[in-house]
């Protein structure tokens, strides 16, 4: 039952944090919400600080434990650190860093970092969308298909099928309990339906639901490291039904 109340502490701050960035961004003018969204704004600074709070959280998770250390944690904390040092540039404005010609010719922003190198985007220069395998290799779809894999479709197997449970416990696998991994799903499915309601270019409001993502990753980050048992690790299962 304790952790069941533990999880609602999870679920209202989830709820309570989409709401309250979604709210603020529809309730701003035109104005307001280029000032929001630009780059090194708010909405960016903010989601930047989320993902390195979350790489702090896992890398502490992982090195508080002088036993049975779960690598997935290691490796959770690495992704969020290269999230945060992608958001910032790798430190470009921050060190006012010029970018080099060879990445600034294959940046779409010219900027030195991963995520914006036009490969990675789901158009082309001239605008037109890109079609086939290469969709795949958006960094936007990516990373959507790192949420749904991690926060929805493995709990989810975790929770039906034996054989996924066993394997999963074997190999010590975080397992988030879906009543937190849904806040990712209705994170998407909130900027997909408010894009029809928003007066700015889609560009914006992906920027809200980026630093929303980070957010959850956050609350997540926090989960695992409250309730991770250094004895057992995450091979002995808390009770998360909720």
């Amino acid at each position: 039952m304790k952790m069941r109340v533990n999880n609602i502490f999870y679920i209202i701050s989830s709820g309570v944090g989409l709401s309250l960035s979604y709210f603020i961004y529809m309730a701003a003018d035109v104005n307001q919400k280029l000032s929001l969204t630009l780059e090194d704004g708010p909405y960016e600074v903010v989601g930047a600080i989320f993902f390195l709070l979350a790489s702090i959280l896992f890398f502490t998770a992982f090195f508080k434990s002088k036993t049975n250390k779960n690598i997935f944690f290691l490796l959770l904390g690495l992704l969020f650190l290269f999230a945060f040092l992608e958001e910032i540039s790798w430190g470009q404005r921050i060190f006012n860093l010029s970018t080099p010609q060879s990445i600034k010719e294959t940046n779409m922003q010219g900027e030195i970092n991963i995520h914006n190198l036009k490969i990675f985007h789901g158009l082309t220069e001239d605008g037109t969308r890109k079609s086939g395998w290469i969709l795949f290799l958006n960094m936007d779809r990516l990373f959507s298909i790192f949420w749904f894999t991690c926060c929805l479709l493995i709990p989810f197997l975790y929770k039906i099928n034996s054989q996924s449970k066993k394997y999963l416990d074997q190999i010590n696998f975080p397992i988030i309990p879906l009543s937190v991994g849904s806040f990712f799903l209705l994170n998407y499915f909130f900027a997909r339906v408010l894009v029809h309601f928003d007066n700015m270019p889609i560009q914006r409001l992906t920027e809200v639901k980026e630093t929303n993502f980070a957010f959850l990753f956050f609350i997540v980050a926090i989960w695992f490291f409250k309730n991770y048992n250094n004895n057992f690790g995450l091979s002995h299962r808390v009770d998360n039904k909720l």
